[in-house]
């Protein structure tokens, strides 16, 4: 039977998000410097992701959580985007995108100490449990013929790390990636949640949220 892929916007439990770090540096690329289009769509596909996630953060409906890695490697992408791709003309542009990106991950004291606190974003880091689900997940994606990083295998262990040690039922948890090979070879691996593609037609905002 075909997984259910559609997403509540107000669900009855909170829904859990594990994102890559494409996706995170996405939200804070405007498209409107980006030259090349295929790069200006994913960016505009992710933003009507993060729409959606943050209303749903806003309203206590979500959480993010994003392996303590995929944090450091989404410095590097903007990084990347400023030195390589040009994408930012002016090094104050790129300073503005890492601070709205600190900014984002960062959560003040007084909501950390607060009784009712919405932590809307939690960073995972790198455990054993984690090291050996990836050196696993990295037989099964070879075995069905997918090549993806370290990094990317990582989102899958946090998943799954996150099903069996902090008791998230499967169908509340939710990957986003950017990454073809990741989300094509999660298809294959039943004990994996409902993985995202927002760059894929069948997965844009419009269609999976409901």
């Amino acid at each position: 039977m075909a997984r259910v892929r559609k997403i509540q916007r107000k669900p009855a439990a909170k829904i859990a998000y594990v994102i890559d770090a494409n996706f995170l540096a996405n939200k804070f690329i405007p498209p409107k410097i980006v030259t090349d289009l295929t790069e200006r769509s994913a960016i505009e596909n992710s933003l009507e992701w993060w729409a959606e996630l943050d209303s749903q953060l806003t309203s206590g409906h979500a959480i993010i959580y994003i392996p303590d890695i995929c944090i450091a490697e989404t410095f590097k992408v903007l990084a990347k985007k400023y030195y390589k791709h040009k994408y930012f003309k002016r090094p104050v542009d790129h300073k503005i995108a890492r601070d709205k990106l600190a900014l984002f991950l960062n959560t003040p004291a007084n909501v950390l100490r607060a009784a009712n606190r919405k932590i809307k974003v939690h960073d995972i880091p790198t455990s054993r449990d984690l090291i050996i689900s990836v050196d696993r997940f990295n037989e099964l994606y070879h075995k069905h013929g997918k090549n993806v990083s370290v990094v990317d295998l990582l989102i899958l262990a946090t998943a799954k790390y996150l099903m069996d040690f902090y008791a998230i039922p499967k169908n509340c948890m939710n990957i986003i990636t950017l990454d073809t090979a990741l989300w094509e070879g999660s298809k294959k691996v039943q004990e994996l949640p409902n993985a995202y593609h927002p760059g894929k037609v069948a997965d844009k905002a419009a269609k999976v949220f409901a």
